[in-house]
Protein backbone atom coordinates (compact mmCIF):
# COMPACT_ATOMS: atom_id res chain seq x y z
CA UNK A 1 0.00 0.00 0.00
CA UNK A 2 2.85 2.43 0.81
CA UNK A 3 4.34 1.77 -2.63
CA UNK A 4 1.05 2.85 -4.23
CA UNK A 5 0.96 6.04 -2.20
CA UNK A 6 4.59 6.82 -2.98
CA UNK A 7 3.81 6.43 -6.67
CA UNK A 8 0.76 8.68 -6.32
CA UNK A 9 2.83 11.26 -4.50
CA UNK A 10 5.55 11.22 -7.19
CA UNK A 11 2.94 11.74 -9.94
CA UNK A 12 1.28 14.46 -7.93
CA UNK A 13 4.51 16.31 -7.18
CA UNK A 14 5.39 16.16 -10.86
CA UNK A 15 2.06 17.79 -11.69
CA UNK A 16 2.45 20.67 -9.25
CA UNK A 17 5.95 21.39 -10.55
CA UNK A 18 4.26 22.92 -13.60
CA UNK A 19 3.19 25.90 -11.52
CA UNK A 20 5.61 25.75 -8.60
CA UNK A 21 8.29 27.52 -10.65
CA UNK A 22 6.45 30.78 -9.94
CA UNK A 23 4.85 29.86 -6.62
CA UNK A 24 6.60 28.96 -3.38
CA UNK A 25 5.23 25.50 -2.61
CA UNK A 26 5.91 26.15 1.08
CA UNK A 27 2.71 28.20 1.00
CA UNK A 28 0.73 25.14 -0.12
CA UNK A 29 -0.88 22.20 1.62
CA UNK A 30 -0.95 18.91 -0.27
CA UNK A 31 -3.52 16.13 -0.29
CA UNK A 32 -2.79 12.93 -2.17
CA UNK A 33 -4.70 9.70 -2.19
CA UNK A 34 -6.09 6.65 -3.90
CA UNK A 35 -9.76 5.94 -4.43
CA UNK A 36 -10.70 2.33 -3.74
CA UNK A 37 -13.63 1.19 -5.84
CA UNK A 38 -15.10 1.90 -9.27
CA UNK A 39 -13.15 4.92 -10.50
CA UNK A 40 -15.12 5.55 -13.67
CA UNK A 41 -17.14 8.79 -13.63
CA UNK A 42 -15.87 9.71 -10.17
CA UNK A 43 -14.77 13.22 -9.32
CA UNK A 44 -13.01 14.39 -6.15
CA UNK A 45 -13.84 17.82 -4.76
CA UNK A 46 -11.70 19.74 -2.32
CA UNK A 47 -13.88 22.15 -0.35
CA UNK A 48 -12.98 24.92 2.05
CA UNK A 49 -15.05 25.48 5.17
CA UNK A 50 -16.22 29.09 5.16
CA UNK A 51 -19.24 30.91 6.55
CA UNK A 52 -20.52 27.82 8.35
CA UNK A 53 -20.69 25.64 5.25
CA UNK A 54 -18.42 24.33 2.47
CA UNK A 55 -17.39 25.82 -0.86
CA UNK A 56 -15.67 23.76 -3.56
CA UNK A 57 -12.30 25.32 -4.43
CA UNK A 58 -10.77 22.59 -6.58
CA UNK A 59 -11.88 19.54 -8.53
CA UNK A 60 -9.92 16.62 -9.91
CA UNK A 61 -10.65 13.39 -11.77
CA UNK A 62 -9.18 10.04 -10.82
CA UNK A 63 -6.52 8.53 -13.07
CA UNK A 64 -6.79 4.94 -14.25
CA UNK A 65 -5.29 3.73 -10.97
CA UNK A 66 -7.73 5.73 -8.87
CA UNK A 67 -5.04 8.21 -7.80
CA UNK A 68 -5.69 11.89 -7.20
CA UNK A 69 -3.99 14.92 -5.65
CA UNK A 70 -4.46 18.56 -4.71
CA UNK A 71 -2.06 21.41 -4.02
CA UNK A 72 -3.95 24.03 -2.04
CA UNK A 73 -2.63 27.55 -1.39
CA UNK A 74 -3.28 28.39 2.26
CA UNK A 75 -3.58 31.99 3.40
CA UNK A 76 -4.96 31.09 6.80
CA UNK A 77 -5.07 27.63 8.40
CA UNK A 78 -8.48 26.02 8.68
CA UNK A 79 -10.77 23.10 7.96
CA UNK A 80 -11.24 21.57 4.52
CA UNK A 81 -13.42 18.73 3.27
CA UNK A 82 -12.85 16.11 0.57
CA UNK A 83 -15.95 14.69 -1.11
CA UNK A 84 -16.58 12.12 -3.84
CA UNK A 85 -19.11 12.89 -6.57
CA UNK A 86 -20.43 11.37 -9.75
CA UNK A 87 -18.97 13.81 -12.25
CA UNK A 88 -21.83 13.38 -14.73
CA UNK A 89 -24.53 14.53 -12.32
CA UNK A 90 -22.49 16.40 -9.68
CA UNK A 91 -24.02 14.69 -6.69
CA UNK A 92 -22.45 12.65 -3.89
CA UNK A 93 -21.69 9.02 -4.65
CA UNK A 94 -22.86 8.35 -1.12
CA UNK A 95 -24.17 11.04 1.19
CA UNK A 96 -20.92 12.48 2.53
CA UNK A 97 -22.24 14.76 5.29
CA UNK A 98 -18.93 16.60 4.95
CA UNK A 99 -17.17 14.15 7.26
CA UNK A 100 -13.88 13.80 5.36
CA UNK A 101 -12.56 16.80 7.24
CA UNK A 102 -8.92 17.87 7.34
CA UNK A 103 -6.92 20.70 8.83
CA UNK A 104 -4.68 22.41 6.31
CA UNK A 105 -1.92 24.91 6.84
CA UNK A 106 1.19 25.88 4.89
CA UNK A 107 3.37 22.81 4.45
CA UNK A 108 0.79 20.30 5.70
CA UNK A 109 0.69 16.98 3.81
CA UNK A 110 -2.17 14.50 3.96
CA UNK A 111 -2.29 11.00 2.47
CA UNK A 112 -5.64 9.17 2.40
CA UNK A 113 -7.29 6.01 1.15
CA UNK A 114 -10.71 7.01 -0.10
CA UNK A 115 -13.91 5.09 -0.90
CA UNK A 116 -17.51 6.01 -1.70
CA UNK A 117 -18.54 6.43 1.92
CA UNK A 118 -15.40 6.31 4.02
CA UNK A 119 -11.72 7.24 4.19
CA UNK A 120 -8.60 6.10 5.99
CA UNK A 121 -5.86 8.52 6.96
CA UNK A 122 -2.62 6.87 5.90
CA UNK A 123 -0.30 9.59 7.11
CA UNK A 124 -0.03 13.32 7.79
CA UNK A 125 2.76 15.51 9.09
CA UNK A 126 0.16 17.36 11.18
CA UNK A 127 -1.07 15.79 14.42
CA UNK A 128 -4.33 17.70 14.11
CA UNK A 129 -5.36 15.50 11.19
CA UNK A 130 -4.78 12.33 13.16
CA UNK A 131 -7.02 13.64 15.95
CA UNK A 132 -9.63 14.78 13.40
CA UNK A 133 -9.59 11.36 11.77
CA UNK A 134 -10.47 9.72 15.08
CA UNK A 135 -13.43 12.01 15.64
CA UNK A 136 -14.59 11.78 12.02
CA UNK A 137 -14.89 8.02 12.47
CA UNK A 138 -17.04 8.43 15.59
CA UNK A 139 -19.23 11.04 13.91
CA UNK A 140 -19.72 8.78 10.90
CA UNK A 141 -20.99 6.06 13.21
CA UNK A 142 -23.50 8.49 14.77
CA UNK A 143 -24.69 9.69 11.38
CA UNK A 144 -25.25 6.10 10.26
CA UNK A 145 -28.07 6.08 12.78
CA UNK A 146 -29.25 9.63 12.59
CA UNK A 147 -29.36 10.20 8.83
CA UNK A 148 -31.83 7.40 8.20
CA UNK A 149 -32.49 6.43 4.60
CA UNK A 150 -29.21 7.98 3.45
CA UNK A 151 -27.40 5.09 5.12
CA UNK A 152 -30.02 2.56 6.15
CA UNK A 153 -33.50 2.58 7.58
CA UNK A 154 -33.20 2.66 11.36
CA UNK A 155 -35.88 3.69 13.83
CA UNK A 156 -35.77 5.41 17.20
CA UNK A 157 -35.65 1.92 18.71
CA UNK A 158 -32.20 1.59 17.14
CA UNK A 159 -30.91 5.13 17.74
CA UNK A 160 -32.25 6.20 21.11
CA UNK A 161 -30.52 3.40 23.10
CA UNK A 162 -27.09 4.23 21.61
CA UNK A 163 -27.36 8.05 21.72
CA UNK A 164 -26.29 8.24 25.41
CA UNK A 165 -23.28 6.09 24.50
CA UNK A 166 -22.30 8.55 21.78
CA UNK A 167 -22.70 11.44 24.25
CA UNK A 168 -20.41 9.68 26.72
CA UNK A 169 -17.93 8.84 23.95
CA UNK A 170 -17.90 12.48 22.87
CA UNK A 171 -17.27 13.69 26.42
CA UNK A 172 -14.37 11.25 26.78
CA UNK A 173 -12.94 12.32 23.44
CA UNK A 174 -13.01 16.02 24.35
CA UNK A 175 -10.94 15.31 27.46
CA UNK A 176 -8.18 13.91 25.26
CA UNK A 177 -7.96 16.86 22.86
CA UNK A 178 -4.46 18.21 23.45
CA UNK A 179 -2.59 19.28 20.31
CA UNK A 180 -0.69 22.20 21.89
CA UNK A 181 -2.79 24.55 19.76
CA UNK A 182 -5.41 26.09 22.02
CA UNK A 183 -7.36 27.62 19.13
CA UNK A 184 -7.63 24.31 17.27
CA UNK A 185 -8.49 22.42 20.46
CA UNK A 186 -11.33 24.85 21.12
CA UNK A 187 -12.60 24.47 17.55
CA UNK A 188 -12.47 20.68 17.71
CA UNK A 189 -14.42 20.78 20.99
CA UNK A 190 -17.08 22.87 19.24
CA UNK A 191 -17.12 20.39 16.37
CA UNK A 192 -17.72 17.46 18.73
CA UNK A 193 -20.63 19.22 20.41
CA UNK A 194 -22.11 20.34 17.09
CA UNK A 195 -21.88 16.90 15.48
CA UNK A 196 -23.74 15.42 18.44
CA UNK A 197 -26.51 17.98 18.15
CA UNK A 198 -26.72 17.60 14.37
CA UNK A 199 -27.06 13.84 14.73
CA UNK A 200 -29.73 14.08 17.44
CA UNK A 201 -31.87 16.78 15.81
CA UNK A 202 -31.46 15.52 12.26
CA UNK A 203 -32.81 12.14 13.33
CA UNK A 204 -36.10 13.74 14.39
CA UNK A 205 -36.59 15.26 10.92
CA UNK A 206 -35.59 12.17 8.95
CA UNK A 207 -38.48 10.08 7.57
CA UNK A 208 -39.10 7.14 9.87
CA UNK A 209 -41.46 4.20 9.87
CA UNK A 210 -41.94 4.50 13.62
CA UNK A 211 -42.30 7.71 15.62
CA UNK A 212 -41.62 7.97 19.36
CA UNK A 213 -43.60 9.94 21.89
CA UNK A 214 -41.67 12.71 23.67
CA UNK A 215 -41.46 10.75 26.89
CA UNK A 216 -39.29 8.23 25.01
CA UNK A 217 -36.66 10.84 24.09
CA UNK A 218 -33.22 10.42 25.72
CA UNK A 219 -32.24 13.14 28.24
CA UNK A 220 -29.88 14.66 25.67
CA UNK A 221 -32.83 16.21 23.83
CA UNK A 222 -33.95 18.09 26.91
CA UNK A 223 -30.37 19.16 27.54
CA UNK A 224 -29.94 20.81 24.13
CA UNK A 225 -33.34 22.49 24.43
CA UNK A 226 -32.27 24.20 27.65
CA UNK A 227 -28.77 25.28 26.68
CA UNK A 228 -27.67 28.13 24.46
CA UNK A 229 -27.11 27.16 20.83
CA UNK A 230 -25.24 28.95 18.06
CA UNK A 231 -23.73 31.41 20.50
CA UNK A 232 -20.17 31.84 19.18
CA UNK A 233 -18.88 33.10 15.86
CA UNK A 234 -16.29 30.33 15.75
CA UNK A 235 -19.07 27.99 14.67
CA UNK A 236 -18.71 29.61 11.25
CA UNK A 237 -15.43 27.69 10.96
CA UNK A 238 -17.36 24.40 10.96
CA UNK A 239 -18.98 22.77 7.95
CA UNK A 240 -22.45 21.99 9.31
CA UNK A 241 -23.28 25.06 11.40
CA UNK A 242 -25.87 26.50 9.03
CA UNK A 243 -27.48 23.09 8.58
CA UNK A 244 -27.75 22.81 12.35
CA UNK A 245 -29.22 26.28 12.87
CA UNK A 246 -32.04 25.48 10.45
CA UNK A 247 -33.01 22.16 12.03
CA UNK A 248 -32.41 23.19 15.65
CA UNK A 249 -34.47 26.38 15.36
CA UNK A 250 -37.40 24.37 14.02
CA UNK A 251 -37.03 21.77 16.78
CA UNK A 252 -36.95 24.41 19.51
CA UNK A 253 -39.89 26.38 18.14
CA UNK A 254 -42.00 23.24 17.79
CA UNK A 255 -41.32 22.45 21.43
CA UNK A 256 -42.18 25.98 22.54
CA UNK A 257 -45.78 25.70 21.37
CA UNK A 258 -45.44 28.41 18.71
CA UNK A 259 -48.25 28.64 16.18
CA UNK A 260 -46.54 27.07 13.16
CA UNK A 261 -49.24 28.33 10.80
CA UNK A 262 -48.34 31.95 11.54
CA UNK A 263 -45.27 32.37 9.32
CA UNK A 264 -44.18 35.73 10.72
CA UNK A 265 -44.48 34.58 14.32
CA UNK A 266 -42.65 31.32 13.54
CA UNK A 267 -39.79 33.10 11.76
CA UNK A 268 -39.35 35.57 14.62
CA UNK A 269 -39.28 32.70 17.09
CA UNK A 270 -36.77 30.74 15.01
CA UNK A 271 -34.52 33.77 14.72
CA UNK A 272 -34.62 34.17 18.51
CA UNK A 273 -33.19 30.67 18.99
CA UNK A 274 -29.87 31.86 17.53
CA UNK A 275 -27.95 33.56 20.34
CA UNK A 276 -25.13 35.25 18.45
CA UNK A 277 -25.96 38.43 16.48
CA UNK A 278 -23.68 37.59 13.54
CA UNK A 279 -25.01 34.04 13.34
CA UNK A 280 -28.52 35.49 13.24
CA UNK A 281 -27.45 37.17 10.00
CA UNK A 282 -26.39 33.85 8.49
CA UNK A 283 -29.61 32.23 9.62
CA UNK A 284 -31.56 35.11 8.06
CA UNK A 285 -29.74 34.82 4.74
CA UNK A 286 -30.48 31.10 4.55
CA UNK A 287 -34.16 31.67 5.27
CA UNK A 288 -34.49 34.54 2.84
CA UNK A 289 -33.75 32.07 0.03
CA UNK A 290 -37.18 30.54 0.65
CA UNK A 291 -38.93 33.63 -0.68
CA UNK A 292 -39.44 33.29 -4.41
CA UNK A 293 -41.63 36.35 -4.93
CA UNK A 294 -40.95 40.01 -4.23
CA UNK A 295 -44.10 40.66 -2.23
CA UNK A 296 -45.24 41.86 1.19
CA UNK A 297 -44.22 38.59 2.84
CA UNK A 298 -40.68 39.00 1.53
CA UNK A 299 -40.54 42.69 2.47
CA UNK A 300 -41.80 41.97 6.00
CA UNK A 301 -39.12 39.32 6.48
CA UNK A 302 -36.46 41.59 5.00
CA UNK A 303 -37.42 44.32 7.47
CA UNK A 304 -37.21 41.81 10.33
CA UNK A 305 -33.71 40.56 9.50
CA UNK A 306 -32.03 43.63 8.00
CA UNK A 307 -30.41 44.68 11.32
CA UNK A 308 -28.50 41.38 11.35
CA UNK A 309 -27.06 41.64 7.83
CA UNK A 310 -24.00 43.29 9.28
CA UNK A 311 -21.18 42.16 6.97
CA UNK A 312 -20.50 42.66 3.24
CA UNK A 313 -20.87 38.90 2.69
CA UNK A 314 -24.33 38.78 4.25
CA UNK A 315 -25.45 41.92 2.45
CA UNK A 316 -24.23 40.57 -0.88
CA UNK A 317 -26.02 37.25 -0.35
CA UNK A 318 -29.31 38.95 0.49
CA UNK A 319 -28.88 41.42 -2.35
CA UNK A 320 -28.20 38.69 -4.91
CA UNK A 321 -31.35 36.84 -3.89
CA UNK A 322 -33.46 39.98 -4.10
CA UNK A 323 -32.17 40.62 -7.61
CA UNK A 324 -33.12 37.08 -8.58
CA UNK A 325 -36.78 37.50 -7.50
CA UNK A 326 -37.34 41.08 -8.64
CA UNK A 327 -38.51 42.35 -11.98
CA UNK A 328 -37.04 45.81 -12.49
CA UNK A 329 -39.52 47.19 -14.99
CA UNK A 330 -41.29 50.50 -15.43
CA UNK A 331 -43.38 51.38 -12.39
CA UNK A 332 -41.39 49.27 -9.90
CA UNK A 333 -38.97 50.54 -7.27
CA UNK A 334 -35.38 50.86 -8.41
CA UNK A 335 -32.56 48.72 -7.09
CA UNK A 336 -30.83 50.28 -4.08
CA UNK A 337 -27.25 49.88 -5.28
CA UNK A 338 -24.21 51.18 -3.41
CA UNK A 339 -21.11 52.70 -5.05
CA UNK A 340 -18.16 54.89 -4.11
CA UNK A 341 -17.17 58.35 -5.26
CA UNK A 342 -13.66 59.55 -6.17
CA UNK A 343 -12.88 60.10 -2.47
CA UNK A 344 -13.89 56.57 -1.48
CA UNK A 345 -17.16 57.63 0.16
CA UNK A 346 -20.08 55.27 -0.51
CA UNK A 347 -23.47 56.47 -1.72
CA UNK A 348 -26.72 54.55 -2.10
CA UNK A 349 -29.40 54.99 -4.73
CA UNK A 350 -31.84 55.77 -1.90
CA UNK A 351 -29.75 58.86 -1.05
CA UNK A 352 -31.13 60.60 -4.14
CA UNK A 353 -34.83 60.26 -3.32
CA UNK A 354 -36.74 63.51 -3.60
CA UNK A 355 -35.28 64.26 -7.01
CA UNK A 356 -35.52 62.76 -10.46
CA UNK A 357 -32.49 60.53 -10.93
CA UNK A 358 -30.84 60.11 -14.33
CA UNK A 359 -28.15 57.42 -14.32
CA UNK A 360 -25.46 57.12 -16.98
CA UNK A 361 -23.71 53.72 -16.94
CA UNK A 362 -20.37 54.12 -18.67
CA UNK A 363 -16.62 53.32 -18.53
CA UNK A 364 -13.41 55.14 -19.38
CA UNK A 365 -12.64 52.60 -22.12
CA UNK A 366 -16.02 53.10 -23.84
CA UNK A 367 -15.80 55.52 -26.79
CA UNK A 368 -19.57 55.94 -27.31
CA UNK A 369 -19.93 56.58 -23.56
CA UNK A 370 -17.37 59.37 -23.59
CA UNK A 371 -18.98 60.85 -26.69
CA UNK A 372 -22.12 61.55 -24.62
CA UNK A 373 -20.26 63.51 -21.91
CA UNK A 374 -20.58 66.97 -23.52
CA UNK A 375 -24.35 66.55 -23.99
CA UNK A 376 -24.68 65.29 -20.41
CA UNK A 377 -22.78 68.28 -19.06
CA UNK A 378 -25.00 70.62 -21.08
CA UNK A 379 -28.09 69.04 -19.53
CA UNK A 380 -26.62 69.37 -16.04
CA UNK A 381 -26.18 73.11 -16.61
CA UNK A 382 -29.64 73.50 -18.12
CA UNK A 383 -31.39 71.77 -15.19
CA UNK A 384 -29.13 73.26 -12.50
CA UNK A 385 -31.13 74.20 -9.43
CA UNK A 386 -34.01 71.89 -10.32
CA UNK A 387 -34.72 68.60 -8.50
CA UNK A 388 -32.79 66.39 -10.91
CA UNK A 389 -29.70 64.37 -9.91
CA UNK A 390 -27.36 63.29 -12.69
CA UNK A 391 -25.41 60.19 -11.66
CA UNK A 392 -22.55 58.82 -13.74
CA UNK A 393 -21.89 55.23 -12.63
CA UNK A 394 -18.67 53.74 -13.96
CA UNK A 395 -18.43 50.04 -14.80
CA UNK A 396 -14.65 50.14 -15.06
CA UNK A 397 -12.79 47.18 -13.60
CA UNK A 398 -11.69 47.50 -9.97
CA UNK A 399 -8.03 47.47 -11.00
CA UNK A 400 -8.67 50.64 -13.04
CA UNK A 401 -10.06 52.71 -10.19
CA UNK A 402 -7.14 55.17 -10.29
CA UNK A 403 -7.55 55.55 -14.05
CA UNK A 404 -11.23 56.36 -13.48
CA UNK A 405 -10.43 58.90 -10.73
CA UNK A 406 -7.89 60.64 -12.93
CA UNK A 407 -10.34 60.74 -15.85
CA UNK A 408 -13.02 62.34 -13.67
CA UNK A 409 -10.62 64.97 -12.34
CA UNK A 410 -8.81 65.69 -15.62
CA UNK A 411 -12.10 66.20 -17.47
CA UNK A 412 -13.79 68.17 -14.67
CA UNK A 413 -16.77 65.83 -14.72
CA UNK A 414 -19.68 67.17 -12.74
CA UNK A 415 -22.84 65.59 -11.37
CA UNK A 416 -22.46 62.62 -9.01
CA UNK A 417 -19.49 60.49 -10.10
CA UNK A 418 -19.55 56.92 -8.76
CA UNK A 419 -17.85 53.62 -9.52
CA UNK A 420 -19.52 50.21 -9.20
CA UNK A 421 -17.65 47.53 -7.27
CA UNK A 422 -17.30 44.77 -9.86
CA UNK A 423 -17.83 46.16 -13.39
CA UNK A 424 -20.43 44.06 -15.29
CA UNK A 425 -20.72 41.62 -12.39
CA UNK A 426 -21.77 44.41 -10.03
CA UNK A 427 -25.21 43.98 -8.46
CA UNK A 428 -26.55 47.05 -10.28
CA UNK A 429 -25.47 45.61 -13.65
CA UNK A 430 -26.97 42.24 -12.77
CA UNK A 431 -30.21 43.78 -11.54
CA UNK A 432 -30.85 45.62 -14.80
CA UNK A 433 -29.33 42.93 -17.04
CA UNK A 434 -26.72 45.36 -18.37
CA UNK A 435 -24.32 43.66 -20.77
CA UNK A 436 -23.30 46.65 -22.86
CA UNK A 437 -22.84 50.38 -22.43
CA UNK A 438 -23.64 53.21 -22.62
CA UNK A 439 -26.93 52.65 -20.86
CA UNK A 440 -29.18 55.28 -19.31
CA UNK A 441 -31.99 55.04 -16.76
CA UNK A 442 -34.47 57.51 -15.32
CA UNK A 443 -36.25 57.31 -11.94
CA UNK A 444 -38.93 59.48 -10.36
CA UNK A 445 -38.67 61.32 -7.04
CA UNK A 446 -39.75 58.19 -5.13
CA UNK A 447 -37.11 56.01 -6.76
CA UNK A 448 -39.61 54.30 -9.08
CA UNK A 449 -38.42 53.38 -12.56
CA UNK A 450 -39.62 55.70 -15.31
CA UNK A 451 -37.41 54.02 -17.88
CA UNK A 452 -34.67 51.41 -17.45
CA UNK A 453 -33.51 52.21 -20.97
CA UNK A 454 -33.89 55.98 -21.18
CA UNK A 455 -32.86 58.24 -24.08
CA UNK A 456 -29.22 59.34 -24.37
CA UNK A 457 -28.19 62.85 -23.30
CA UNK A 458 -27.70 63.76 -26.97
CA UNK A 459 -31.29 62.74 -27.77
CA UNK A 460 -33.76 65.66 -27.53
CA UNK A 461 -36.33 63.17 -26.25
CA UNK A 462 -34.51 63.06 -22.90
CA UNK A 463 -35.01 66.77 -22.21
CA UNK A 464 -38.72 66.44 -23.03
CA UNK A 465 -38.97 63.45 -20.66
CA UNK A 466 -37.25 65.31 -17.83
CA UNK A 467 -39.50 68.36 -18.19
CA UNK A 468 -42.58 66.14 -18.27
CA UNK A 469 -41.74 64.49 -14.95
CA UNK A 470 -40.63 67.69 -13.26
CA UNK A 471 -44.06 69.27 -13.84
Amino acid sequence: MKTIFKAALVCFMGAICLFSCKEDTRNYAQITGVFKGEAKDREIHLCKVEHGTIHAISTTRLNENGEFGFACPVDEPGLYVVNVLWSSVQRPVKQEHNLKRFYLDKGVNVNILLSDGDYQLIESNCVKNRVLSEWNSIADSMFTYSHGFQYNLLSYEDFFPVLPQFVEQADDFKKLIRTNDASFDELLGLMVDLDLKVAAVNFLFTPQQKHPSKDMYPDFYEQILNEKAADTERLLELANTREFMRSYSMYKVMNAGIDMSNAQQRLEAQLATVENELLKGYFAVDNIQRYKTYDDNYLNYKQLVSPYLSTPYLQEQAEAHEISIRNFTEGTSGFNFKAQDVNGKFHEFADFKGTLVYIDLWATWCGPCKAEIPALQALEKKFHGQPVTFVSLSLDKAKDIEKWREFVKDNNLTGVQLMADDDFDSPVATAYNINRIPRFMLFDKEGVIISADAPRPSDKALEILLVKHLN
